[in-house]
């Protein structure tokens, strides 16, 4: 059974407002006038008539379905699990903070790799957990998530979460499911697996295929930014066992996913095309971006999302390079940890492939 934080462990938080698709589910129809939700007039002289057109115009005017129902069902499809075992919010940052306001108190130990995706960092020391941070490993030119040590960090100092990111920000390892079904079951039971699988729709060889279904007290992110061109939308979901879905809800600010953001990932999930042919373009583009680099000499580590590291001989050497290309209105990412601060981060976009950038990255002036 998943333990959760101690005023959440015995205690159930009603939300006073389920929205007018749950309404309408429990009563059997339509509900034809919405009366009861304090939404604007409908307006013919609104400003966003005129760029957006009446369909945009009416999802800003009313209220979305808190529960992103139809989301649900959709993902739920997508995914081999039941509609129960998934949630949708405002992008897998916002996951990351659910998942931890829903298992730690103050104080609480939790454990992630040291370099990893930072907003974990930055939202755990906004609920007061302590941080415990584990060197990646060395494997030839890559850097990869220690597991083992990741897993007896956890055991010793009986950490109430582990984040992983699977394939890692920034450095683009990935781990194969059966490696992430072991790390599950070598973990303690009351140990939630934070699974962060923003990036894992770029893992298209059968080989590299994630785990099936739901693992035991983990919460596994999605999100639509990188694989279906949502980044500013903000959509993402989590997969996990109904009960920590059930507890999460009960936490989730109800209506952080906006209408406008629900009607743009129904019309990505609904197109079976658009999300496969966006990432067989980027993986073409990576795949350049790869070669190009190590055609100049560049250090690049395996990735398996659509950016590419490189790795530089000191962080002095990523800041000149770095510095440089922001002078020429170029960014791109350096990591704020002081374990990586010597990679740059670039992501397969057709301007990384330009001589004057790939100089650059390069050091040629």
């Amino acid at each position: 059974m998943p333990h959760y934080a101690r005023h959440l462990e015995h205690h159930t938080i009603v939300n006073p407002f389920p929205g007018i698709a749950k309404l309408e589910a429990a009563l059997g129809h339509k509900v034809v006038n919405r009366l009861g939700a304090n939404e604007s007039l409908a307006r013919a002289d609104s400003p966003l008539l005129a760029q957006w057109g009446e369909t945009l115009a009416e999802l800003a005017r009313l209220y979305p379905d808190p529960y992103a129902l139809a989301l649900r069902e959709r993902a739920a499809r997508l995914h081999g699990v039941e509609a129960s075992q998934v949630l949708f919010d405002a992008g897998a940052d916002s996951l990351i903070l659910l998942a931890l306001r829903l298992r730690c108190n103050a104080g609480d130990a939790v454990v992630c790799s040291a370099g990893t995706y930072p907003s974990f960092r930055y939202f755990a020391e906004g609920v007061g957990a302590r941080i415990l941070e584990v060197p990646y490993r060395q494997q030839g030119i890559g850097l990869r998530p220690d597991l083992a040590r990741l897993c007896e960090v956890a055991q010793a100092e009986r950490a109430v979460a582990l984040y992983l990111a699977n394939p890692d920000n920034p450095t683009g390892h990935y781990w194969s499911a059966a490696d992430i079904q072991a790390l599950r079951q070598q973990l303690p039971s009351h140990t939630m697996l934070i699974l962060d699988e923003a990036y894992v729709d770029f893992c298209v060889e059968p080989q590299d295929a994630p785990p099936a279904g739901i693992l035991p007290n983990t919460l596994r992110l999605r999100t639509l930014s990188k694989a279906y061109g949502l980044a500013g939308l903000r959509v993402g979901f989590a997969l996990a066992s109904a009960d920590i879905i059930a507890k999460a809800d009960q936490i989730r600010p109800q209506y952080a996913l906006s209408g406008l953001a629900q009607h743009g990932a129904t019309l990505a999930l609904d197109d079976p095309s658009y999300s496969s042919q966006l990432v067989q373009a980027t993986l073409q583009l990576r795949d350049k971006l790869e070669s190009a680099l190590r055609d100049r000499d560049l250090t690049v580590l395996p990735s398996h999302t659509n950016f590419v590291a490189v790795l530089y001989p000191n962080a002095a050497a990523a800041e000149d390079i770095q510095r440089k290309l922001l002078a020429d209105g170029v960014a791109v990412h350096r990591p704020p940890h002081p374990a990586l601060r010597h990679l740059l981060r670039v992501t397969a976009q057709p301007p990384a492939l330009s001589s004057k950038v790939l100089d650059a990255l390069a050091g040629h002036h």
